[in-house]
């Protein structure tokens, strides 16, 4: 039984192995294809790499340039936020995101923020989520080696250096851990959506006999805050709130 339980597991590792083979391969060809100009046909491989349950921050950056470059830039937004949402910290892909939503028609003024989310949230974005879990586990070892020079010293300059530092890290660890986990919890929902058809008039209910209340255009971000028979309620960045079809929009 031993037996056959290693062999299953070495197949199943050689199995991973030649996918992942694959997969490497095909991120070159779409890449080479990109670089010659065949977005259409990068487009092709690279959503062939997503079919097979792979996501990267490039893979959805390089997704974005091929539909930017298509001139499609509902998708491109769309791939360019679904990166974010992996690494909220990465320059290059903010300045292509900032690029395409300049090239659609909805220029939305969000709500001004208070300085204390703000200053958050910003700090929050400055890495990702598995690099604020990397912080945590070194801001944790640090605490551990102030812990012992407040206990084993004997000089009480030492020991008040250890106690000192010792506070210091400790929140400096709950805080990564707190941004690691708010980060992983937003990866992980899709509480937002891009619209991808031309015009879409929000609702003031569930219905087409609801009220209009404003028009939002394609590659407008939506915040969806609750779902019903096939429609969806939303926010907008300016906090304006109504009722759109689900099948008007991509989350993620």
């Amino acid at each position: 039984m031993k037996r056959y339980t290693l062999l299953i597991l070495l197949s199943f590792f050689a199995f991973v192995g030649k996918a992942q083979d694959h997969v490497e391969v095909w991120f070159e060809q779409a890449n080479a294809a990109y670089n010659l100009g065949n977005y259409d046909s990068a487009r092709i491989v690279y959503e062939k790499i997503l079919a097979a349950d792979m996501e990267s921050v490039p893979l959805y950056f390089n997704l974005g340039n091929v539909y930017y470059k298509m001139h499609e830039f509902p998708m491109a937004i769309y791939y360019y936020e679904k990166a974010l949402k992996l690494d909220p910290s990465n320059e290059e892909v903010q300045t292509n995101l900032a690029i395409a939503n300049h090239a659609i028609v909805d220029k939305i003024e969000p709500v001004p923020q208070s300085f204390i989310v703000r200053g958050w949230r910003n700090l929050r974005a400055s890495l990702s989520g598995d690099q604020w879990a990397w912080c945590s586990v070194v801001f944790f070892a640090l605490f551990l080696v102030s812990l012992f020079l407040f206990l084993r010293s004997r000089k009480v300059g030492l020991r008040k250096l250890g106690f000192f530092t010792g506070i210091l890290f400790v929140l400096a660890f709950g805080l990564s851990v707190v941004f690691s986990a708010q980060l992983k919890q937003v990866s992980e929902t899709q509480d937002q959506a891009i619209l991808i058809a031309p015009t879409v008039t929000v609702k003031s209910s569930p219905s087409e006999a609801g009220i209009d209340l404003f028009v939002l255009h394609e590659g407008a971000k939506v915040s969806v805050m609750e779902t019903t028979n096939g429609w969806c309620k939303v926010k907008i960045a300016n906090g304006s709130v109504g009722w759109l079809e689900a099948d008007k929009m991509l989350p993620f």
